[in-house]
């Protein structure tokens, strides 16, 4: 009985841990570029029992598919495509990884995501004030100005674009997306990855999130009907227990 109650209990937070992922999805379900999240649950084989709940540990993955694109004609909103993602720094000083392309100019002319700062390839990239953008596919940033009615471009930087598949990457509380320490690469590069050339962007659009609002309602109710469930066992576990001791004393 110890060991229904106790599976029981382990699987109740294995489900809280679920809704809380089903939550922070249906939360940026408007998000731009977010990627879906799971979470599913392994046998963990280094324990003999395999009947038993706890022996199970749970990963996290992530829905692959690219959402739909939001066209707004804005210069400075981009769409990455495939497997390629924008570089920011976070708030540590680490780079970081996002498929967000909703880039801001801030005070100090910098161009940032979400306030994190975009790195450039091998550059700082400084906007010049009053100067038009356009951000071409390979992501080269030139500012556009207009003088006797000519037009001249002068490039300033290029994004640092770099190429992963969703499996070499983790996702954090924060949003961004960083490479996995288990992964070949983390070693190979000390967690900076370089510029690829391959990567294309395309501005003036945005992807949306891929969150699914309808399969997440309905995982969040099954998930809440079986915590419930699990809820329901531990009670009639406990009820048995008073009823047994109960009996011993009348016994005794």
């Amino acid at each position: 009985m110890e060991n229904s109650i106790y599976n029981s209990m382990i699987a109740a937070n294995q489900l809280l841990n679920k809704q809380n992922i089903i939550a922070n999805n249906l939360a940026n379900i408007s998000t731009t570029g977010f990627k879906e999240t799971f979470n599913y649950i392994l046998q963990n084989n280094s324990v003999n029992n395999w009947y038993n709940t706890y022996n199970k540990i749970e990963k996290e993955y992530y829905n692959l598919s690219p959402g739909s694109l939001n066209y707004t004609a804005r210069n400075l909103d981009l769409f990455v495509k495939n497997d390629g993602w924008l570089v920011v720094k976070d708030p540590n000083g680490q780079e970081a990884y996002t498929k967000n392309g909703h880039i801001k100019i801030n005070s100090k002319r910098k161009l940032t995501i979400q306030e994190n700062e975009v790195i450039g390839n091998n550059c700082n990239i400084t906007i010049p004030d009053n100067m038009n953008l356009k951000i071409l596919s390979n992501g080269v940033i030139a500012a556009i100005e207009k003088k006797n009615n000519e037009v001249f471009e002068k490039e300033i930087g290029q994004l640092k674009l770099v190429h992963l598949s969703m499996q070499n990457l983790i996702q954090k509380q924060n949003g961004l997306f960083y490479l996995n320490k288990y992964h070949k690469l983390f070693n190979q590069y000390n967690n900076i990855i370089a510029h690829n050339h391959n990567v294309r962007i395309q501005s003036g659009a945005l992807e949306n999130s891929n969150v699914n609002a309808a399969k997440n309602m309905i995982e969040m109710i099954s998930n809440a009907r079986q915590f419930e469930a699990q809820m329901r066992m531990i009670s009639t576990c406990d009820k048995s227990y008073e009823h047994a001791n109960q009996l011993i004393n009348i016994n005794n």
